[in-house]
């Protein structure tokens, strides 16, 4: 037990010199299992599972770990994590409290919304791997909604989830290849932008719901 924190810790503090140390199955299994609680469950959000795949890229390239074990594990954690926050959501519909909010909403704006999601629902589930929270929020609103087929999911959801792996260990792998300096400036650059990107679209998301509030009450005001 002991081992697994001091694993933990490590991988949390980004401390490379320790993981070298480290019982290699337990890595593995710490590192998956980071990477399933971070995209099945939402609470674990916060957990830094980017830089965990980026510092697994790199332990790679130094030979700690085997990369084609490392893209199988993370690959099959991010996966498997995305179906279990996929059947949270689907669950989530028999909840009486969940059932209330949605009678709550009208009816138009739920067809709206399923008729989004089946038509760019599988682009965004590509695309929203890629940013904290919504790796794990995105398959749970699919599954409450019902607004994707499962097999499409699942095959979706794979992919994504290959790209997401392949794209982040690879980086890892490079950077560790750059020298020391611009190794440290990459990797807090790449641990930055996700987050960075995140605010961006919710700033841009809230300043279009501000807008588009706006303009309905000048058209009701220009009406009277």
């Amino acid at each position: 037990m002991d081992s697994i924190i001091s694993i933990f810790a490590a991988l949390w503090h980004q401390d490379a010199l320790a993981l070298q140390h480290a019982n290699l199955l337990l890595l593995y299994f710490c590192v998956g299992l980071l990477i399933f609680l971070e995209s099945g469950f939402l609470p674990a959000a916060p957990l830094p599972c980017d830089s965990v795949i980026v510092l697994s890229g790199s332990l790679a390239a130094a030979g700690v770990l085997q990369l084609h074990w490392v893209l199988l594990t993370l690959f099959l954690a991010g996966w498997l994590g995305s179906l279990i926050a996929f059947y949270q959501g689907h669950q989530l519909k028999h909840w009486r409290i969940i059932n209330r909010w949605l009678n709550k909403v009208p009816v138009k704006q739920l067809v709206a919304t399923d008729k989004l999601m089946s038509r760019y629902g599988l682009v965004a589930l590509f695309f929203g791997r890629f940013f904290p929270v919504v790796r794990s929020l995105l398959p749970m609103i699919m599954g409450l909604r019902n607004s994707v087929k499962p097999l499409k999911f699942f095959s979706a959801s794979a992919i994504s989830s290959l790209f997401w792996i392949a794209f982040l260990v690879s980086t890892g792998y490079g950077i560790s290849l750059l020298p020391t300096r611009l190794e440290q400036l990459a990797t807090q650059i790449l641990m930055i932008a996700p987050v960075f990107t995140l605010m961006m679209a919710l700033l841009t998301l809230l300043t279009s719901t501000i807008l588009k509030k706006r303009a309905r009450k000048l058209k009701i005001l220009a009406k009277d």
